[in-house]
């Protein structure tokens, strides 16, 4: 997973001057923000290793929600699904560390996700029409 660099500005909420690019979602409702250094301080922070695609397929939607339930999952932006550090055996596998958003980062993350999809699904469309 690449990230931007986040570094801390010099606000009151501590707010990365850069969002990561990387990051996931927890079934906690919690959106997390990789991390390349120290989190900034008072962030929660959220360590798991992803499950592989026969793991995935094993448990299943009903298993995976179960276990959601129980002990928390994200899904990463990169598509795989982690589970927090300590539940799974980390060898071979990929990782992610992130720190939890604000509420204000959270919701600034999104506003840029939307913009970003609007884009993608027009270029996608483009290249469909330019090839038929």
């Amino acid at each position: 997973m690449s990230t931007t660099k986040t570094t801390s500005s010099t606000n009151k909420s501590d707010e990365p001057a850069e969002l990561a690019t990387a990051f996931a979602l927890a079934s906690d409702g919690i959106l997390y923000f990789a991390l390349e250094n120290a989190p900034p301080p008072g962030r929660s922070v959220f360590v798991g290793y992803a499950l592989r695609a026969d793991e995935a397929q094993k448990f299943g939607v009903g298993g995976l929600l179960l276990w959601a339930i129980v002990h928390p999952l994200a899904l990463g932006s990169d598509g795989c699904i982690y589970v927090r550090e300590g539940l799974i055996d980390a060898e071979g596998r990929d990782v992610f560390r992130g720190f939890a958003a604000t509420p204000e980062e959270a919701t600034r993350a999104a506003e840029e996700l939307h913009r970003i999809a609007s884009n993608v699904v027009v270029e996608v469309f483009a290249r469909k029409r330019a090839a038929a």
